[in-house]
Order: structure tokens, then sequence, then C-alpha cells
């Protein structure tokens, strides 16, 4: 479709659509490795939750879910006001400049019980992907299968794994990632 579309009448041109498609796996493999490490990290620090998944892996999905509420690869977006418009009280006008923190709306406590326990059981609705919107990611059912696929593997052939240092974090406004995080696969 996106080498096909035409917008008024003009077709895309071939580098614009070579810099769309390296866009979309550029993104696509930094976010969903940020995603995967943080959950890892996660079911290390909470023995209990990954017990829930070793002996049920019908909740992995859930864990996803719950992963991508809680660990938000990018710490936010800023994007454009349309219209003007009135949120919680506070008039945000056409052309003003807003800014979506994930890792704050992602815990919000008026939307979460508990928003900073990682529960592999809860399945929530998040604002991982852009939530929907109109800056909905496209790769987002593909980021999904690999987190699953990835978790559940990880879990089928080191379910002992365990931390083997401090993890680090990149140092970045904008990215809420893992730079390191040193494990010990077979304890």
């Amino acid at each position: 479709m996106l080498v096909h579309a035409e917008v008024d009448g003009q077709r895309l041109e071939e580098h614009e659509i070579v810099m769309g498609f390296f866009l979309l796996v550029a993104a696509g493999n930094d976010s969903t490795k940020a995603t995967y490490c943080s959950a890892m990290r996660a079911l290390m620090e909470h023995p209990e939750e990954r017990r829930k998944l070793l002996d049920d892996p019908s909740l992995i999905p859930s864990a996803v879910e719950e992963s991508l509420r809680m660990f938000p690869a990018f710490a936010h977006f800023r994007r454009t006001a349309t219209r003007d418009v009135e949120l919680n009280g506070k008039k945000i006008r056409a052309g003003d400049k807003v800014a979506m923190w994930y890792v704050s709306s992602n815990r919000d406590e008026t939307r979460y019980e508990d928003p900073d326990r990682f529960d592999v059981t809860r399945n929530p609705e998040h604002q991982a992907f852009g939530a929907g919107g109109r800056h909905y990611c496209l790769g987002a059912a593909l980021a999904r299968l690999e987190l699953r696929i990835l978790i559940e593997e990880t879990l089928k052939r080191y379910p002992r794994m365990e931390l083997a240092g401090k993890p680090v974090y990149a140092e970045s406004p904008f990215i809420n990632q893992l730079k390191t995080l040193p494990v010990r696969l077979d304890p």
C-alpha cells in the first residue's frame, strides 16, 4: 500500500520508500529489544511472577502487555495539537506542543491498581504503540508476537536465569532502555 499510495496525485519517491522501510526496521528492532530486556529483568527480580509463567505459559501474552505498560521503550513523544481542547482542566490550543510521557501515563494511579507492581496477570490497556491513535505503530502485532516468543523460549530454555551484575540504563531523556543486563543463564 505504501509503494502504490497517492496523496494529492503524488506518489512517494523511491528514496522515501526505502527510508520508510529503514525506519520501520530500526524502530521495531530497538523498541522490541528494550521491552524484552526490561521484561526479563522484571522476571528475574520477581521470581513469583516468573513462576506464574513457568507454571502457566498461557499467561505470557498478558505478561507481554504488562511489560509494554511498565517498560515503554521510549520515555515520551511530542505532538502538535490540531485543535483546541481541554484536558483535565488544562486548555490546549491548536498548534501547542504536547508531550506524552509514557513512563507516567502507563503508571497512572487512577487507571491501574498498584501501578508500580509488575503483575503478569494484569493484561492492561496501555499507551504503548501510540494507543491506537493516528500515530499507532505499524509493527505492533509483530512486536507482540516477537515478545511472546522471546519470553516463552527464554523461560523454556533458562527457567533459572538470574541477574549476574548491576543493570545499567542508557543515559537519554528520550529512551527508556537498558544499556546492559548481565545475566547468568543456567545457575
